[in-house]
């Protein structure tokens, strides 16, 4: 009976030891992904407790309507190996709008992008050429975080 109980404590052992390596490769994973440029390719949220109400609604865009929807190119993102990142607004005709700046890391699974002004901080699900980020956002400007945003974005290059 003692040897089945080590054996058993010996697989669970080793089954925490793949797991602890299996996030630390997604960390790496991640790190080693994020350098290059990336373009969004959908944007939905859903909003809830609209406007202090019960009501709430979904706002969504796709890569392929996003011109005709908002009048400008799908944002793209730059991250560069010295965590630095930048994110481009620009019209249909190509003309820069503005630029987000800021410093961004990589804890786990999390994405926490820094900018002078605000704090952002996203899972990340890493999937091949994709970034699905997801996190909890204050969209309507009610002042609670209870609004749901996944975004997800496509490689272009390095």
């Amino acid at each position: 009976m003692k040897k089945l109980s080590e054996l058993i404590f010996s697989a669970l052992f080793v089954i925490g030891l793949a797991y602890c390596k299996q996030d630390d490769k997604t960390v790496t994973d991640l790190k080693s992904h994020l350098p290059g440029e990336w373009e969004v390719e959908s944007l939905r949220v859903q909003v809830n407790t609209a406007d202090n109400t019960d009501s709430s609604y979904v706002f969504e865009a796709q890569r392929d309507s996003w011109i005709a929807k908002f009048q400008v190119k799908p944002f793209r993102t730059f991250y560069t190996d010295d965590n630095k990142y930048r994110i481009e607004y620009r019209t249909q005709y190509d003309s820069l709008i503005s630029t987000s700046r800021g410093i961004w890391n990589v804890f786990g699974d999390t994405l926490m992008r820094i900018e002078p002004t605000a704090t952002y901080q996203y899972t990340v699900k890493l999937q091949p050429g994709r970034l699905e980020y997801k996190s909890m956002v204050d969209w309507d400007g009610d002042g609670q975080e209870d609004d749901e945003y996944i975004e997800v974005q496509r490689f272009l290059k390095r």
